[in-house]
C-alpha cells in the first residue's frame, strides 16, 4: 500500500511493549511539544484513543475516521431498560441467529465480571439445543478468576478452546463468530477511577497541592457520583492524578522513562490532558456533570474501538482485519447497552461510594444466577485477557506483522506496522505538526 500524509486511520496506538519501546523513546526525544504529549498519553494509557462522537472535540495526531461499528448513536431520552433486561434481549438475539442460521459462537470467557454475565445471559435464556452452538473461548486465568462459576457452569458443559494455543483467526477460520466481551468496561466507563479511590490522599501529597486544596477535596471526597457536585472542584486532584499516572504507574504500564528524564513540557502533562478531557466533556452531546461523568465520558466515548478491536488488531495474524471485525460479535456494542450507560451515571448502578461496587448492576445480574455472595461483593477487574496478548505465539506472523510492533488500521482496513519505514514516516510527520490548541478552548 501507499501510505500519505492524509491516508486517515480507523484505530491508532502509541503504546510502549518491550519491542516498540525504543522506536517512541528515540522519537520523543525529537518531537515537539504535541508530540510529545501524544506519546506521553501512550505511555499513560496506549493511545487508542479514537473519539466515537463527531460531537465531541477529541484530536489526534494524525487524520481519524470513526469505524462505523462504532459510530456512537444518538441519545434517546424515553429510554428506560435495566441493564438486566437489556443483557436478556441480547441472549435472545443470539439464540435467534442460531435458529435462523445455525450460527456458531466462541464466548471469549475470562472469568471477570464481563463475561460471566454474557454467559450467564446465554445459561437464563437459551435453550439446551442452542447452548451446543456456545463453544468457550478461554484460558486457566479464568478459572482462576471465577472457580465456582467455572465449576457448577462450564466444566464438562460445553466445549473447550484453549486461548492461550488457538488464537482468534483459528476461531474464524472454523467458522465461529467471536463474542467479546472487552467493552464492557466502557459501558462502565468507572475503571479509570478506581484508583483514586485508593490512591487520591496519596497523589495529592505528592503534587504538593495546597493543604486548603486538600481538606475541601477530603470533605467532598465520597460525592464523586454525585450529579450536583461539578467534576471541576476536583480540578487539582484530576491534575494530580494524571500527572502520576505518568511517573508512577498507576494506569498500569512499565516503561523506559524515569523521573529523571522529565523536562517542562512533560510536567504539563496532566494539566494538558486534563484541558483536552475537559473540552471533551464540554463538547459532549451528553450533560457531564459530576467526576463519574467525566470519567465515564473519557472511557465510553474514547475507549469503545481499542476494546472492541483488541482481539482483531493484536491475536490474529491470518485473517483480514476487516473479516476479523465484523466476525468479532461485541455484547456491549449495540444500541440498548449503550443507551443503558448514558442513562445510568450517578445512581449507583455503575458504581458508588466504594471500589467494590464497581460494575454493581452487572454483578448484581449475576448474583441472582449464580447466588456467590463473595463474587457479587469483592470480585475484582484482574484482566484475563491480556495475558493472551502478552504471551502469544509468533511463529504463523508475518515477518513485518510482530504484535508488539502494530500501530494502526487505515479506513481500507490495512495493518500498519512500525516495522515499516513508511509507517514511521508517517508518525513522525504527524507528530511533528501536532499542535496542543485545545488549552485556551477550555477556558
Amino acid at each position: 500500500m501507499t501510505l500519505l500524509s492524509s491516508t486517515p486511520l480507523y484505530l491508532s496506538q502509541i503504546g510502549f511493549s518491550g519491542r516498540s519501546s525504543q522506536f517512541w523513546y528515540d522519537l520523543y526525544q525529537e518531537t515537539g511539544p504535541g508530540g510529545k504529549f501524544a506519546i506521553n498519553l501512550g505511555r499513560n494509557h496506549p493511545n487508542k484513543l479514537q473519539s466515537r462522537s463527531v460531537q465531541s472535540i477529541w484530536s489526534t495526531p494524525w487524520p481519524q475516521e470513526i469505524m462505523p461499528k462504532y459510530s456512537l448513536e444518538a441519545y434517546d431520552p424515553t429510554f428506560d431498560m435495566s441493564l438486566d433486561t437489556v443483557s436478556d434481549l441480547k441472549a435472545l438475539e443470539i439464540a435467534m441467529r442460531i435458529n435462523r442460521y445455525n450460527e456458531k459462537f466462541a464466548v471469549m470467557y475470562s472469568g471477570g465480571i464481563d463475561s460471566t454475565l454474557v454467559m450467564v445471559a446465554l445459561l437464563k435464556n437459551l435453550t439446551n439445543e442452542e447452548l451446543k452452538n456456545i463453544t468457550i473461548y478461554t484460558s486457566a486465568e479464568a478459572i482462576i478468576e471465577n472457580p465456582d462459576f467455572w465449576r457448577k457452569y462450564i466444566n464438562n458443559k460445553f466445549k473447550i478452546i484453549d486461548s492461550m494455543s488457538n488464537k482468534c483467526h483459528d476461531l474464524l477460520l472454523s467458522k465461529y463468530t467471536l463474542l467479546d466481551s472487552n467493552n464492557g468496561d466502557t459501558v462502565v466507563g468507572a475503571g479509570s477511577i478506581l484508583p483514586l479511590y485508593y490512591t487520591w490522599q496519596a497523589i495529592l501529597q505528592k503534587e504538593n497541592a495546597s493543604q486548603d486544596s486538600q481538606t475541601y477535596i477530603e470533605s467532598i471526597i465520597e460525592q464523586f457520583s454525585n450529579p450536583n457536585i461539578h467534576y471541576s472542584k476536583f480540578k487539582d486532584l484530576i491534575i494530580a492524578y494524571f500527572s502520576q499516572s505518568l511517573t508512577h504507574n498507576l494506569i498500569g504500564l512499565k516503561t523506559l522513562f524515569r523521573q529523571s528524564q522529565y523536562d517542562p513540557a512533560q510536567q504539563m502533562f496532566g494539566r494538558q490532558l486534563y484541558d483536552k478531557v475537559v473540552l471533551a466533556c464540554n463538547t459532549s452531546p451528553i450533560p457531564i456533570n459530576s467526576l463519574c461523568d467525566f470519567f465515564w465520558w473519557h472511557r465510553f466515548n474514547l475507549y469503545s474501538i481499542d476494546e472492541g478491536t483488541l482481539a482483531a488488531f493484536l491475536y490474529n495474524d491470518n485473517t483480514d482485519l476487516k473479516t476479523a471485525i465484523n466476525y468479532t460479535d461485541d455484547w456491549y456494542n449495540n444500541s440498548n447497552y449503550s443507551q443503558w450507560s448514558m442513562h445510568n451515571n450517578n445512581n449507583g448502578e455503575k458504581i458508588g461510594n466504594s471500589p467494590i461496587t464497581h460494575k454493581y448492576a452487572a454483578k448484581k445480574y449475576i448474583w441472582q444466577f449464580d447466588k456467590n455472595p463473595y463474587y457479587r461483593s469483592f470480585k475484582s477487574k484482574i484482566g484475563s485477557f491480556g495475558v493472551n496478548v502478552t504471551r502469544q505465539y509468533i511463529n504463523s506472523t508475518a515477518l513485518n506483522g510482530h504484535p508488539a510492533m502494530r500501530f494502526g488500521i487505515t479506513t481500507d482496513y490495512e495493518l500498519l506496522s512500525l516495522d515499516d519505514p513508511e509507517v514511521q514516516n508517517y508518525i513522525k510527520y504527524h507528530l511533528d505538526n501536532f499542535k496542543i490548541d485545545w488549552s485556551d478552548a477550555t477556558k
